[in-house]
């Protein structure tokens, strides 16, 4: 029973770590979106300068959308937008700043 416990331990143990790792800063991910997203989505409460590009407070309300989510579709190619290499912390910094979006159109129309 110990080495089973052990076992579990540690691998709890190490998903926390890579956890930790994957954490990005909304504060630098909004720098980023500014300087490289925003000449086509709007990035904030703003309209998308291209219509086709969703903003990304839209983005932050579909359901269903997580950090894993929001890494798979920025890694995937789309037709309609430049294929665009972006650094892991980069990524992990712009997928927490549109987390930080999440609610943020219901709070703006109730007030």
């Amino acid at each position: 029973m110990r080495p089973l416990l052990m076992g579990f331990l540690l691998a709890l143990a190490s998903s926390t770590v890579l956890a930790a790792e994957d954490v990005g800063d909304p504060q630098a991910g909004f720098e980023y979106a500014k300087e490289y997203c925003s000449p086509c989505h709007g990035i904030s409460a703003e309209k998308s300068p291209l219509p086709k590009a969703t903003r990304f407070r839209e983005v932050a309300d579909r359901p269903g959308v997580t950090g894993t989510a929001l890494r798979v579709w920025m890694e995937t190619s789309h037709p309609t937008m430049p294929n665009i290499v972006v650094e892991k912390q980069d990524m992990l910094n712009v997928i927490a700043y549109i987390l930080s979006l999440k609610g943020r159109d219901q709070d703006q129309n109730q007030n």
